[in-house]
């Protein structure tokens, strides 16, 4: 199956950093605390004093890195929400059952949290003579050793609000139960898998053409290139073939 990866080209950022997942024909990995919803991959916990916190995320940046793919590469918003406002470009990958995925799910959510009180009478009943703070932390291992709970906490992984449903978004995630310590990560693959490259229509290519141009030489048998341009028909980006 094909997946479509937009990729940033910030004004300042250099060539090498711009074009390293093609240069390296790798797909990029994210921390979840890189994501732009602010809702997205978080379950909230109620502490004593009922205030809700996000106190989970710890946990899934630390041990999670997750690689967001699309089906469509000709939505306008993607591309200038993740390929700087049309600068950057997509990259095609043909990838199939040896990169297992989940398909997000939309709903209309409400951010989830989970209330203590029934959590803290069961602590307190074993331990009446700890403090608040010891209680606290008692609930959230509780919660981390509890298997719904890891459901559920997948479950916010892989679920996003109605509102992004026009991403049509699949998510392709690492686990290390040691624990990943860069924000990102390229995880190199054979060349075989890229199989396109889209352009953005505000592409500098008097920046990164030549380098582009010797990547795909030196490092791809074929790799088709394709340039995004906006439709005069719909509210859609044309993708047509383009000439280096």
């Amino acid at each position: 199956m094909n997946f479509f990866k937009y990729y940033s080209a910030g004004k300042d950022a250099s060539v090498e950093s711009i074009l390293a997942p093609l240069k390296y024909h790798a797909l990029r990995y994210v921390s979840a605390d890189q994501f732009n919803d602010p809702y997205d991959s978080k379950i909230f916990f109620e502490t004593l004093d009922g205030k809700r916190e996000d106190a989970f995320s710890d946990v899934i940046n630390k041990h999670l890195r997750i690689a967001s793919m699309s089906r469509n590469p000709s939505s306008p918003i993607m591309w200038s929400h993740y390929a700087s406002h049309h600068a950057g470009y997509i990259l095609e990958y043909e990838l199939d059952s040896q990169f297992p995925y989940q398909k997000v799910e939309y709903e209309k959510l409400k951010p989830f949290y989970y209330s203590t009180q029934e959590m803290k009478s069961i602590i307190l009943s074993k331990y009446p003579d700890i403090s608040d703070s010891e209680v606290e932390v008692m609930m959230k291992k509780e919660l981390l050793e509890n298997e719904k709970f890891m459901k559920n906490l997948w479950a916010a992984i892989i679920t996003k609000h109605n509102d992004w449903v026009y991403e049509d978004e699949y998510r392709f995630i690492d686990v290390n139960p040691s624990g990943i310590n860069d924000a990102h990560i390229d995880k190199p693959l054979e060349t075989k898998r890229i199989r396109s490259i889209i352009l953005g229509y505000r592409f500098d290519h008097e920046k990164l053409d030549d380098e582009l141009r010797s990547i795909i030489n030196s490092t791809y048998e074929s790799l088709v290139v394709y340039k995004a341009e906006p439709s005069m028909e719909e509210y859609s980006m044309n993708i047509r073939p383009y000439s280096l």
